[in-house]
């Protein structure tokens, strides 16, 4: 699968999640570890308890971002990470579970361990349709047009060597 995954607002962490290889939650709050969390009911809860809300869209929206991060994205799944104007994107690789960290110091408590496949993507290589897909407002969600993605970067060459592996 292939997962977007944004570096805060105006990709305020880009550069910190490519130094230290990895993608957080990129949210204030939430210092606890999520993994023993399993269900969206029980993410809703905590969103609920940690914002203050009840509004029903708001916290599954949030509660559906913590659970994706937590446990659906997977060890091998494809992440995009948008820069900041969303100009570029870098490509990784998952290679962790999810982890809480209490001392991370720039308060981002929830992070995965990423391989970068390839820097500095431009965003024109995709088509217009791939584009506004990657402009989705969530911070956390599954791209759309994968198929679409990939084939676009195999047309245009890889620098790697599993990408035709993802075809099979």
């Amino acid at each position: 699968m292939m997962w977007v995954i944004r570096a805060g607002q105006n990709a305020l962490y880009y550069d910190k999640y490519i130094l230290n290889s990895k993608v957080y939650v990129p949210w204030d709050g939430y210092q606890m570890d999520l993994s023993q969390i399993r269900t969206r009911a029980d993410f809703r809860t905590v969103v609920e308890k940690e914002k203050g809300t009840d509004n029903r869209t708001s916290v599954s929206n949030w509660a559906g971002q913590l659970y994706t991060f937590t446990q659906e994205i997977e060890t091998g799944d494809l992440v995009l990470i948008p820069s900041k104007g969303s100009h570029t994107y870098c490509l990784a690789k998952i290679v962790s579970n999810y982890r809480f960290d209490k001392n991370e110091k720039d308060k981002l408590y929830h992070c995965r361990d990423i391989e970068i496949l390839e820097r500095d993507i431009p965003r024109d290589v995709f088509s217009q349709t791939v584009i506004y897909s990657l402009g989705a407002f969530r911070t956390i969600f599954k791209a759309k047009h994968e198929d679409d993605i990939i084939h676009t970067k195999l047309k245009r060459g890889c620098k790697w060597g599993t990408m035709n592996l993802l075809l099979l």
